[in-house]
C-alpha cells in the first residue's frame, strides 16, 4: 500500500529517506509545499523496510519521524493491502478514493483495501510526526493460492477480491497486536531466520485479516464489506462529527448529513468501526480529553467538559475504563 515511500527506503542511506531517493524510481513523483527542496534533503529519518517475502507477499514496516511535508504518488499494482497504524496520520488517494488513517488510543484497529487493478496512488504526509506504520500486500494470485484454497467457505474473501477498493475496518484481536509487535521488536534471531520469521508473521496477518472479513461476513445481513458508496457515506459522517464533536448531534442528523438512513449509517459504524455511533463519538471525546491532559493545558475538570460529562465521577469512570489510568494520573504526569 505505502508504495512511493516502500520503494524509496530500498535506497535510503543511514535511516534517511531523501528527496533524490524517491525521484530514483521510475513511476515515483514527488511534490511539496516547500519548493526550495535540494535533491540532499531529508523528508524522513528512521528505521524502514521493504521486502518481498515471497512472490505476491511483500511486508512494509516504517517507523520514522516524517521532517517535511510532501506527497509522493504512483501506480498500485493490483492487491490485497493490510494495514495497521501504530502512530501518527496519513491520507492515501487510490484512484477518486480517499482514505484516511490514523493511530488509535486504546484498541488498535486494521484495515483491508482491495484494488482489483491497477489504480494512480497518492500518499500526502503532513510532516512533523512521528509514524509507525505496517502493511502487508498480497496479490490475488498469491491469495488464491495460498489463502483462499484452505478456507472452506469462501465467499466472503471472494467478494472482497472481487469489489475494487472494498474496504473493511475492525478492532485487532490480542494475537494480531502480539504479531504486529514482534515485527517492530523482534527476538534476537540468527540472521539466517529473519527472513523466515518476517514471512511467517506476515502470512498469519493475512490469514487473521482473511478471518476477520469472513467472521463479519456472516453476522451482518447483506456482507460487511464496506461498498464505495457505503464508504462514502461513512466518511461524510466521520468528517462531520470531526467539525461537531464539541456541540450535542444526533443519529439523525448525522445521517442527514451523511446522505444515508439513520439505521443504515448505525449498520456502516458496526461494521467498520465494531461499535455504534454513539460509543464512537464518545471514545473521540475521551481521546481529545487525554490529548489535551496529557499537554498539561487544561484541568481534570475542563477535560471532563471537552468529553461532553458534566459529572466528573462519571468522567473519571469512563477515562479509566478506556485509557486503563484515571484522568488525574495523565494531568500529573504532564
Amino acid at each position: 500500500m505505502d508504495a512511493a515511500s516502500g520503494e524509496a527506503g530500498k535506497g535510503a542511506n543511514e535511516g534517511r529517506l531523501r528527496v533524490r531517493d524517491f525521484l530514483r524510481h521510475d513511476g515515483i513523483a514527488l511534490d511539496s509545499p516547500d519548493d526550495r527542496l535540494s535533491p540532499d534533503d531529508t523528508l524522513m529519518k528512521g528505521a524502514f523496510l521493504h521486502k518481498e517475502l515471497r512472490r505476491g507477499l511483500v511486508l512494509h514496516v516504517s517507523d520514522a519521524i516524517e521532517e517535511r511535508a510532501f506527497t509522493a504518488t504512483s501506480l498500485l499494482p493490483e492487491e490485497l493491502s493490510c494495514i495497521f497504524f501504530l502512530e501518527g496520520t496519513v491520507d492515501l488517494s487510490i484512484g477518486d478514493r480517499r482514505f484516511a488513517f490514523q493511530a488509535h488510543r486504546g484498541a488498535a484497529q486494521g484495515v483491508a483495501i482491495m484494488n482489483t487493478c491497477p489504480e494512480h496512488f497518492a500518499r500526502a504526509s503532513r510532516g512533523h510526526q512521528h509514524l509507525r506504520h505496517l502493511v502487508v500486500s498480497a496479490t490475488p494470485e498469491w491469495l488464491h493460492r495460498d489463502v483462499l484454497e484452505t478456507v472452506v467457505d469462501n465467499k466472503g474473501g471472494a467478494r472482497l477480491l472481487r469489489d475494487h477498493l472494498a474496504e473493511h475496518r475492525w478492532t485487532l484481536t490480542p494475537r494480531m497486536v502480539a504479531l504486529v509487535r514482534e515485527i517492530f521488536a523482534p527476538s534476537p534471531l540468527i540472521p539466517q531466520l529473519w527472513d523466515l520469521y518476517l514471512e511467517s508473521r506476515a502470512v498469519e496477518l493475512v490469514a487473521e485479516t482473511m478471518a476477520a472479513v469472513l467472521k463479519a461476513d456472516r453476522n451482518e445481513r447483506g456482507g460487511s464489506i464496506v461498498t464505495r458508496h457505503d464508504a462514502n457515506c461513512l466518511q461524510r459522517a466521520k468528517d462531520f462529527i470531526d467539525t461537531r464533536i464539541a456541540e450535542p448531534i444526533s443519529v439523525d442528523t448525522i445521517a442527514r448529513e451523511a446522505g444515508i438512513s439513520a439505521s443504515g449509517l448505525q449498520r456502516l459504524f458496526r461494521i467498520s468501526e465494531n461499535r455504534s455511533i454513539f460509543d464512537y463519538v464518545r471514545n473521540i471525546r475521551l481521546e481529545r480529553a487525554f490529548t489535551v491532559l496529557a499537554s498539561g493545558d487544561v484541568s481534570v475538570q475542563d477535560a471532563s467538559a471537552i468529553a461532553g460529562y458534566t459529572n466528573p465521577a462519571n468522567f473519571a469512570t469512563a477515562f479509566r475504563r478506556r485509557f486503563g489510568v484515571v484522568p488525574t494520573a495523565v494531568r500529573k504526569k504532564a
